[in-house]
């Protein structure tokens, strides 16, 4: 079976907000708690990451406003024949949950950014070259504790950050289902379109097409052009016939 890839472009900056905040909690979730010390701290670099993200003031208002909408368009989607009234319903429950969260939440981040232990090391993880122990002692204590103390502080934190992923993960999840894979064929790698206002695009391409998909364009029009690694790893545009599956969210 020939591997295939899904890459994925945001045609907002909002979206793209939403995919970084994405992938960072990815990340998050799959540092293993016995890793060495270099790794777990790339745990600090990256939750530091995630807590710059949710500190934005129009994230929280911009989420409450996708789950109202994709509320909106699920009691829409209730008069279809062909929905799942299960679904349909768990969804609906979950969207109208988020929304009371997300009004009673004042913040995304909880209290991790008066985090006593927090607060100090992301002062020092912002500077080049700051990860030095001498000036984080206590960093070097807390990585030699024994693994499940560490396990249970790091699932405190992410508790406090559990809102947001929900939200998120809601949100993305029901613009990706609003967008069907279509075959797309190219005689020299190049595709352009009017978005007609979608938020993502979502390329699938198969490994052994030796190619990769860059985007340009907002949520009006967009255009797809296939490029080339070439031998000294710079890109070269691609002159050969792609196939490739596309999906407008």
């Amino acid at each position: 079976m020939t591997a295939e890839i899904i890459y994925e472009h945001p045609l907002s900056e909002k979206i793209r907000t939403y995919l970084r905040i994405e992938h960072l909690l990815s990340q998050l979730s799959a540092f293993s708690p016995s890793a060495e010390h270099p790794q777990q701290l790339s745990f600090f670099t990256t939750l530091f990451a995630l807590l710059d993200a949710l500190e934005r003031n129009d994230i929280r208002p911009d989420l409450l406003k996708d789950v109202e909408r994709c509320e909106s368009q699920l009691v829409q989607w209730s008069s279809h024949p062909s929905v799942s009234d299960k679904k349909l319903q768990r969804l609906l429950q979950q969207a109208l949950r988020l929304q009371t969260e997300l009004i009673r939440s004042g913040k995304l981040i909880g209290q991790l950014k008066e985090d006593k232990f927090l607060a100090p090391l992301r002062q020092r993880f912002a500077l080049p070259g700051g990860c030095c122990f001498f000036d984080m002692p206590q960093l070097q204590y807390w990585l030699n504790l024994p693994e499940l103390e560490q396990q249970q502080q790091k699932s405190a934190w992410l508790a406090q950050v559990q809102l947001a992923q929900q939200a998120v993960d809601f949100v993305l999840g029901f613009i990706r289902e609003r967008g069907q894979f279509n075959d797309v064929h190219t005689d020299s790698g190049f595709y352009q379109q009017n978005a007609e206002q979608f938020e993502l695009l979502r390329i699938k391409y198969a490994l052994n097409c030796c190619s990769f998909p860059t985007v340009s364009g907002n949520r009006y029009r967009y255009a797809i052009r296939f490029m080339q690694l070439s031998e000294d790893a710079s890109r070269s545009a691609c002159a050969d016939a792609v196939s490739f599956q596309l999906a407008c969210c």
